[in-house]
């Protein structure tokens, strides 16, 4: 896992756009093994069922049965220009339906504190697109439940969903950390 990420968005892999609304789109990346595999970006098109006018972003490799498998790990040549592609895809949505929010799902704690540093380290170039939230919420008590997970005690705030502006350089305890990152276009 790469936790030194820098966003560039002159560093991107070409995207094959597959929906005219920028909803759906793929490009292939280079595996450190010298492979490629396809990864897909997905924005769904309901809102997420808790909080309103947030749409959930998924991106993975895309499995035999051509749905993105965002549970897959992947040692990717160029970890930064993986998640460039990614945020320009969102930012290029974004864009087009400046009314919405996008999320994006931690789904393991490894991958939210991994989204959450790359924020991070690259906050002040981010912020230039995006208003950026985190939020706590039911997500981790399943996730307890199902990874079997005995690192988080589920706390009354987890079940909320109050995004909570994301600011520079903030220290969060492992047992806080966000599971879940919502991103707004910038409009100054």
């Amino acid at each position: 896992m790469a936790l030194n990420l820098k966003i560039n968005f002159n560093d991107c892999y070409e995207t094959e756009i597959l929906k005219p609304d920028f909803s759906l789109c793929c490009f292939e990346t280079c595996l450190k093994d010298g492979n490629t595999a396809k990864i897909g970006i997905h924005i769904s098109d309901t809102v997420h069922p808790l909080i309103p006018d947030v749409y959930n972003l998924s991106f993975g490799p895309i499995n035999s049965n051509g749905e993105i498998d965002d549970r897959i790990k992947l040692n990717h040549q160029h970890h930064s220009r993986v998640f460039s592609t990614v945020v320009l895809a969102a930012l290029t949505f974004l864009e087009r339906k400046q009314s919405c929010f996008l999320g994006i799902d931690g789904s393991n704690n490894a991958r939210a504190y991994m989204y959450f540093r790359c924020i991070q380290n690259n906050y002040d170039f981010l912020t230039r697109y995006f208003r950026i939230f985190g939020v706590n919420y039911y997500a981790r008590i399943l996730r307890k439940e199902r990874d079997e997970d005995s690192s988080h005690p589920i706390d009354p705030e987890d079940i909320l969903t109050l995004p909570k502006s994301i600011q520079k350089e903030i220290t969060l305890t492992y047992e806080k950390l966000y599971n879940y990152f919502i991103f707004k276009l910038y409009q100054p």
